[in-house]
């Protein structure tokens, strides 16, 4: 056969594999699009130091306002822009919520929280920031329209650290 004959099977062969590649990329975003959940990141809450005081950790699913209050305060300040949920907002949402406790401060980055089936998934970023004098329990609360659900991955710089079920 001739060289072009070649070069043009080549050439057909990696066009082919391109729009392979290309469709499933945007197969998979597709994906990963319709399965995102709305939610909202709440802030202006400390957390309750009789809630698992001793725990490093600590994870709440919940729609019951009693048991959010039992683990959550309101913390007011002065000139406060805090994003709190609305009054009886709970019987249309549920919250997702993770506390860290340790001698540093969180700061939390929400990647997605997305609906495979009725498992929730929650990735985020966890950056601490070190102190030598203070212990903090930092609150990630996140709500989302109530849906149903077998279980809640909570995903922290990549890793599975806890599955809820």
């Amino acid at each position: 056969m001739p060289i072009l004959h070649h070069l043009f099977n080549a050439l057909s062969l990696l066009t082919l594999i391109y729009v392979m590649l290309i469709t499933c990329c945007f197969s998979q975003e597709k994906i990963e699009k319709k399965n995102k959940i709305d939610f909202e990141i709440h802030s202006g809450y400390f957390v309750s130091n009789k809630f698992e005081p001793k725990n490093p950790q600590s994870f709440i699913i919940t729609n019951d306002q009693k048991i959010f209050d039992s683990a959550f305060g309101i913390a007011f300040v002065q000139g406060d822009k805090s994003n709190r949920l609305k009054e009886g907002s709970l019987k249309a949402k549920i919250v997702i919520s993770t506390i860290k406790r340790g001698s540093f401060f969180c700061d939390y980055d929400v990647i997605s929280l997305t609906n495979n089936r009725g498992e929730l998934e929650l990735r985020y970023n966890l950056k601490k920031r070190e102190s030598s004098t203070a212990e903090y329990s930092c609150p990630l609360i996140i709500s989302i329209p109530k849906i149903d659900y077998k279980s809640v991955k909570f995903i922290e710089n990549g890793k599975l650290i806890k599955n809820l079920k």
